[in-house]
């Protein structure tokens, strides 16, 4: 007998073993054949790069991403410099040999590195090569990737213009408008120049090598995008001036807005294009010494504010314990377009009071507590005043906002309150005469209730509202005091045998 448990015993240890066996593997050559499937790419940040410009450096940064959970491990990473080194060559600060740089991360998931270059004294303008970058791994495969490296670059930039101020729909505006090029290369195909404006703003005239194309993707308010292709080379050190300057017309949706251009170099053949007589850039001296260093440049433009927003109030009728329903109206009358340049978020918010006496049981959407704003989470109902948002006015908008309300015992006879356009900025809405109305309840004759709680009882049933009326608090009090007799005769029934 003493032998059989024994032997049972190891049966059920060996068991045991096997099964732990299947579930955490045998050993270290399944768990390499898992890990050996893992995939690591390495991807340089950018994939055209240029030296010798301003800064005369620059930095070669790629990142690397594990496929899957867990880490790759013993990682050695290369960069060869090799296809670039008649032009350029690491910064002394680097851990390089000869044309290699390396990085060994004993783990590795998910980060980045950069290596900085500098170009060789006396390197040709132009010249090209590509830097690649690969690796290997204990548990993973790794893919890499190269980059274009050139020495010199193209360097275009436009001119300022001062911003425009007090303009009124109707006004012309000229906008002359200068190249340059403060780059090593020539812009050898030539450029090409996108204008965008907003709403307020009309680019006057048809080119031939101009075309309209849709703005939906620009954001920042850019309703009107036009680019210009220009064949002419733009050559290092040199300035050219457009052949006739660039003319706009202020119109009535005008109040703040903005015009951007931004000079490309050509990298392909100039597309077909509208009629018209072609625009052209016309050389015009040296570079200048202190003008704009970048390729773009805004000028923003402010017109006298002719926008009007109005607002419509309301009369209802009701009783005491009762509700009744006001209706207004919010109208964005234009023409003027309203908005912030500088704020995507901004709006326009009325201030709602409603009849003294009441209490809010059902609101719209958009509005809340006074001093609150979207983000408010707490209880919305049973205030008196609200403010309500609109986001982004635009003329012709019309918003209409139903505010329902219980009546309160006290309540006069005629109560009146009020609705009011918010400024969001100064100015915002010259003629006053119509940004505010009143919002006037009227009582029945009698003030007593028909259909609902008794005279004097507050808040009616079913509004979820807080009380403190005598009358309300009383009836309260008895009908939790009967629901406490009640439970308690249950109670003890409920322990008779």
């Amino acid at each position: 007998m003493a032998r059989r448990s024994w032997v049972r015993a190891v049966a059920t240890a060996v068991g045991a073993l096997a099964l732990m066996a299947g579930l955490f593997g045998t050993g270290p050559a399944r768990a390499d054949a898992a890990d050996g499937a893992r995939g690591m790419t390495v991807r340089f940040v950018e994939h055209e790069l240029f030296i010798g410009t301003e800064p005369a450096n620059v930095f070669v940064a790629y990142r690397w991403k594990v496929a899957g959970e867990g880490a790759a491990h013993h990682v050695h990473l290369t960069v060869d410099l090799s296809g670039v080194a008649d032009f350029a060559e690491p910064a002394p600060s680097e851990h390089c040999e000869g044309d290699l740089c390396t990085l060994d991360l004993a783990s590795a998931t998910s980060d980045y590195h950069a290596i900085t270059l500098v170009p060789k004294p006396g390197a040709a303008i132009g010249s090209s090569g590509t830097l690649t970058v690969s690796g290997t791994a204990s548990d993973a495969t790794v893919t890499g990737d190269q980059v274009t490296l050139t020495n010199g670059k193209t360097q275009l930039k436009v001119s300022e213009s001062a911003e425009q101020m007090d303009q009124v729909p109707g006004d012309m505006l000229t906008f002359p408008l200068d190249v340059w090029n403060t780059g090593q290369l020539p812009a050898a195909q030539g450029v090409e120049l996108r204008i965008d404006t907003t709403a307020g703003l009309h680019l006057q005239g048809s080119w031939g090598n101009c075309r309209d194309v849709s703005a939906s993707s620009r954001g920042g308010h850019i309703v009107h995008e036009t680019l210009c292709d220009f064949p002419t080379p733009v050559e290092p050190g040199r300035q050219y001036a457009l052949s006739s300057p660039l003319r706009v017309k202020v119109g009535d949706e005008a109040l703040h807005d903005k015009i951007y251009y931004v000079v490309t170099p050509l990298s392909d053949a100039a597309p077909a294009n509208g009629p018209g007589t072609p625009l052209t850039l016309v050389p015009d001296g040296a570079t200048p010494s202190d003008g704009n260093h970048e390729p773009s440049f805004t000028t923003y433009v402010d017109s006298v504010n002719h926008a009007d927003f109005a607002v419509t109030g309301d009369t209802a009728t009701g009783r005491r314990g009762g509700h009744a329903t006001l209706h207004v109206t919010v109208v964005d009358r234009g023409p003027a377009l309203v908005e912030d340049l500088l704020d995507d978020e901004t709006g326009l918010t009325v201030l709602v009071k409603l009849p003294p006496g009441t209490k809010a049981t059902k609101i719209p959407r958009d509005c809340y507590p006074p001093g609150t704003d979207g983000s408010y989470h707490g209880p919305r109902l049973g205030w008196t005043t609200y403010e309500c948002y609109f986001g982004d006015p635009a003329p012709g908008d019309r918003h209409l906002l139903s505010f329902t309300f219980a009546i309160g015992p006290r309540t006069p006879a005629v109560s009146t309150g009020q609705i009011q356009t918010q400024e969001f900025f100064e100015g915002f809405d010259p003629d006053a005469s119509n940004d505010s109305a009143p919002l006037t309840l009227r009582l029945t004759q009698d003030g007593s209730v028909s259909g609902g709680p008794a005279s004097g009882s507050w808040p009616p049933a079913g509004t979820g509202l807080g009380g403190g009326w005598t009358t309300w608090a009383a009836g309260a009090l008895l009908l939790a005091g009967g629901v406490a007799v009640a439970l308690f005769r249950r109670s003890r029934g409920g322990n008779r045998p």
